[in-house]
């Protein structure tokens, strides 16, 4: 797995301080371009966001909505999670069902 490309904020998405919501239209509508255009090459592999802390931790709100996009996931295959703090990263990755492997944090 190689992570080459990432969408940023679009002018839909709603950022706030504390709470950030993606608007799947554009993102969907960017990660499929890509993925026309590289004739399957480049794929979604999942959500990265940020958190104001040294070391984040996924809120109960990131769990289920990772769960959830990851249970819509048409392939099977786990999504990637990955929250940038100020410090470190938390990346894990999301099966359909459950909680998946968390990798170690990388600073």
């Amino acid at each position: 797995m190689i992570i080459e490309q990432a969408t940023i904020p679009t002018t839909w998405d709603k950022r706030f301080r504390y709470l950030f919501e993606r608007m799947p239209f554009g993102h969907e509508t960017i990660a499929l371009a890509r993925w026309t255009a590289s004739h399957g090459i480049v794929r979604y592999l999942g959500e990265w966001h940020t958190h104001p802390e040294d070391d984040p931790h996924p809120s109960d709100l990131d769990i289920s909505e990772w769960r959830r996009l990851s249970a819509k996931r048409r392939d099977g295959r786990p999504m990637l999670a990955v929250i940038v703090g100020r410090k470190s990263l938390y990346a894990e990755l999301v099966p359909n069902l459950g909680r998946g492997p968390v990798f170690a944090p990388v600073e």
